[in-house]
């Protein structure tokens, strides 16, 4: 009797996963205007994300300007070109954000703490969305801490 109440649930279940959309790379960071996932730590995590790239039509790289390694926990702000009206503020899980913005021209400013000299750095750039079109934007950082081990033997 068990069996046959189990074997009856398994069409319902069986639907249920697939109707359900497979789990993406990266962390959503959307608002209710303006879709993004952010992400890109390990290689892995870069090809499942570079595989969804087609959806957006803004790329964002963050790195370290001399060595070139990839940042995370940067604070990215969009504001309307034009008004300066912030769209959206996050902060990357990753050195890579995917935005999907209507057309228009945009200020995209990224904020970096550098924890080894205590201070924070701004670059600011600005891009323009048209129909169809796709952009990437690459965001350098002069990062001290970038590499570095903090390994303290234990004494």
């Amino acid at each position: 009797m068990k069996l046959m109440k189990l074997a009856s649930l398994l069409p319902l279940s069986l639907s249920l996963c697939l109707s359900m959309p497979a789990l993406a790379a990266g962390s959503n960071c959307s608002n209710k205007d303006i879709a993004c996932v952010t992400g890109g730590i390990g290689s892995t995590e870069r090809e499942e994300l570079q595989q969804q790239a087609g959806q957006y039509n803004l790329w964002l790289r963050t790195a370290a300007n001399k060595s070139g390694a990839y940042l995370a926990d940067i604070k990215v702000i969009v504001r309307d070109d034009k008004t300066k009206a912030v769209l959206l503020t996050t902060t990357l899980d990753g050195p890579w954000l995917f935005l999907n913005l209507p057309e228009g021209r945009y200020e995209v400013e990224t904020q970096y703490h550098d924890k080894t000299k205590r201070s924070d750095q701004i670059v600011k750039k600005i891009t323009e969305i048209k129909k169809g079109s796709q952009r990437q934007m690459m965001m350098y950082f002069e990062a001290s801490n970038v590499g570095e081990l903090n390994y303290q033997p234990a004494q």
